[in-house]
């Protein structure tokens, strides 16, 4: 399931793009402009199977910090809220956001710490790995890459 968006413009024509890609912009990195057909490489695409994945994707101990860290300044930020409204009678919008926002943070932080550690990020990146291994074992889209700049392993030289 995609959740993530990533947005830019066509280095052709200028239009403006927007698609839908998973969390780390795991996939072909040559794109295609739906407005004037140019084809164009995308350099925050990664090609698993060369770029390999980004190392923040199954660092557990990060997710850990992050989760630490956020439900500390969520806490923070109710008890905080808490004294101002007994000292002033009211409560300021911006704790409610701070409180909310590292609500957000927090739970965020805890579900990919939980999918690492479950194994499902492991999962995931293992059908990204075949998906782009496939890719690459088209000789013409290898040809393609290359004459973008992209170095090819010899492995995936046919």
């Amino acid at each position: 399931m995609n959740i993530s968006y990533v947005e830019g413009s066509c280095p052709n024509c200028g239009a403006k793009t927007k698609e839908s890609c998973n969390t780390w912009v795991y996939g072909s990195p040559i794109r295609t402009c739906k407005s004037c057909n140019a084809e164009y490489i995308d350099k925050r695409w990664r090609e698993v199977a060369i770029d390999g994945f980004d190392p923040r994707s199954q660092n557990a101990d990060f997710y850990l910090k992050g989760t630490l860290g956020l439900a500390v300044f969520t806490i923070v930020c109710i008890l905080l809220t808490v004294w101002m409204a007994g000292t002033s009678g009211r409560i300021p919008l911006k704790m409610i956001a701070c409180i909310i926002g590292g609500a957000l943070g927090t739970v965020f932080c805890a579900y990919r710490l939980i999918k690492i550690k479950s194994g499902a990020v492991e999962k995931e990146n293992a059908a990204f790995m075949e998906e782009s291994i496939n890719r690459l074992k088209n000789a013409d889209y290898v040809k393609k890459l290359e004459e973008y700049g992209y170095k090819i392993p010899e492995e995936f030289k046919k």
